[in-house]
């Protein structure tokens, strides 16, 4: 009996024996991760990067150096690589990865063969599965379901109403009307924000408001829909992951987080409730034509049982939150950072007001940009999609092999470039560094500098590769051109931009500050954006 009394996990032996447990587990893990890393070594060979952790990781997001990484890097990271994918090799824990900043990598990994990892769209399912987190058979469905909301009927409407919220916001916001006199913006992505919010509730999901008219969640309390959708985007790693309980701890913030979630819940669902009953009274559901539905009501009417192609509840809620977020939280952070580098490059500002000027000229309305200048509005157009490349705010994505595959990837020896075969092995996952792609100097000569000028030649939109490419491209980016052109242009027209300096401040330490200073939530956005605004 000693001797069984001796392995008894009693006392100090009892610690002993745990001690042991652990160091054993902590062993065998470290012995699977060597083996694991081996085989990976031997299959696509030694890791170009290590860090402590994965960037898209759980670990990489909250300790460092998560998503940023790519940021802070990317004039550095593919610099004297042979080829356009390159490997990441966590130190501390998470399995390796691939990256990439090649468009024609994207391109194949939005087609068959890949899909995304569940773990990575979990974070966009919190609100129930839409079509940023749908695959393939339901990710079609979502799409059947949505693209006829996205028409010229729907353009035009964008176009008009971003007219109309520009008009507001000069008059309710104290706009100056004398030339040589300004207006401080301490924070144009707000003053963006607004605007496109006000864009996708209006042509979006039918909801009428006048600029300085808020939306609040639930009657009588405080919380608007522009504090609801950026309080969730900025704290949806912690509400999808995090264990229920923790915001149900004693903490101000915390407790503030679950209120705003219940409430903007509830408020889905009652908007919803609303929409259904209008469009059954109005007749909606079979009078008005594919093309005249706007986004909510074709969501409202696939949730008919009646309809061949349905959605379900928690569908619509998800796509609603996906489209109010995505639908104007992305076109705010790049009109935001336009403006920014705007003030820093004069000459381009007079650009954009000539071109305005000239279309102003062959326009109906000598007060008003119609709709039909938008294509005339080239270089205005430019300077937001540089905007885009140089600040895009949907800054990664992640791919998963569902079969063994190859990729061919654009590679380079002694200067000359040609395609890599590299075979991929069933369950390799590759990164797609929308950063290191817009700064991939084979594609942007100088990719550091503000230069509008290099997408006046362009007529693909295959070129615009922040709006993602092949069959996964943004549903929503002529809406999103069509909103920040005329908006951008309405600005250019009647004002200048300058930095706003803090005192004793200089130039280039605004430029510094603000146009290198990045938050990587769930987009990447500028840190700050203080701008005034010059009547001309």
């Amino acid at each position: 009996m000693d001797w069984m009394s001796s392995l008894s996990p009693q006392g100090s032996s009892g610690n002993v024996w745990t001690a042991t447990a652990i160091v054993t587990c902590l062993a065998l893990f470290q012995l699977f991760r060597y083996k694991q890393q081996q085989r990976f070594r031997r299959e696509y060979g030694e890791a170009d990067h290590e860090l402590p952790f994965s960037t898209i990781s759980i670990w990489g997001l909250t300790i460092g150096p998560g998503i940023e990484y790519h940021w802070k890097e990317r004039f550095k990271l593919y610099k004297n690589n042979e080829k356009e994918l390159l490997v990441l090799r966590p130190k501390v824990f998470g399995d390796p990865y691939f990256f990439t900043n090649s468009p024609e990598v994207l391109r194949q990994v939005n087609g068959q063969g890949w899909d995304k990892p569940e773990w990575g769209v979990e974070a966009m399912r919190f609100w129930g599965e839409n079509l940023v987190s749908a695959k393939g058979e339901t990710w079609k469905r979502h799409r059947r379901i949505l693209q006829p909301a996205f028409n010229s009927k729907t353009y035009e409407m964008v176009w008009n109403e971003s007219n109309r919220f520009y008009r507001e916001m000069i008059a309710t916001g104290n706009w100056p009307h004398q030339s040589g006199s300004t207006i401080d913006i301490t924070d144009a992505q707000k003053m963006t924000g607004r605007f496109t919010l006000c864009v996708i509730l209006s042509c979006g999901f039918g909801i009428k408001l006048g600029w300085d008219e808020k939306v609040h969640v639930k009657k009588d309390d405080p919380l608007t829909l522009d504090d609801g959708i950026h309080l969730q985007g900025s704290n949806i790693l912690l509400v999808t992951y995090a264990p229920k309980w923790i915001l149900n701890l004693p903490f101000k913030k915390l407790r503030f987080i679950r209120v705003a979630t219940d409430m903007m819940r509830s408020w889905f669902k009652t908007s919803l409730a609303e929409k259904r009953a209008l469009t059954e009274r109005e007749g909606a559901l079979s009078t008005q034509p594919l093309g005249g539905k706007d986004i909510f009501t074709r969501l409202v009417q696939a949730s008919d049982e009646s309809e061949k192609v349905q959605i379900s509840e928690s569908e619509i809620i998800g796509n609603t939150w996906v489209f109010f977020f995505a639908g104007h939280e992305t076109a705010a952070t790049v009109l935001a950072a336009c403006f920014c580098l705007l003030a820093v490059n004069k000459e381009e500002q007079e650009i954009i007001h000539r071109e305005v000027h000239e279309a102003m000229k062959q326009s109906s309305d000598d007060d008003e940009l119609r709709f039909e200048a938008y294509e005339s509005l080239v270089k205005t157009r430019a300077a937001f999609v540089e905007a885009l490349r140089m600040m895009p705010p949907g800054n990664f994505m992640v791919r998963e092999a569902v079969e063994d595959t190859i990729l061919q990837v654009p590679s380079f020896e002694n200067g000359i470039e040609s395609k890599k075969s590299v075979p991929i092995r069933k369950g390799a996952v590759i990164g797609i560094d929308i950063v290191g792609i817009q700064y991939n100097p084979r594609l942007y000569p100088e990719p550091e500098k503000f230069k509008p000028s290099r997408w006046y030649g362009v007529t693909s939109d295959e070129a615009y590769s922040a709006f993602s490419l092949g069959n996964r491209v943004c549903i929503g980016k002529k809406f999103a051109l069509t909103e920040s052109v005329c908006f951008l242009a309405n600005v250019m027209r009647d004002y200048t931009v300058e930095p706003l300096l803090k005192p004793g401040e200089t130039f280039d330490s605004w430029k510094d500050r603000v146009l290198n200073e990045t938050k990587c939530e769930l987009t990447m956005t500028l840190v700050s954006s203080p701008v005034t605004f010059r009547r001309r």
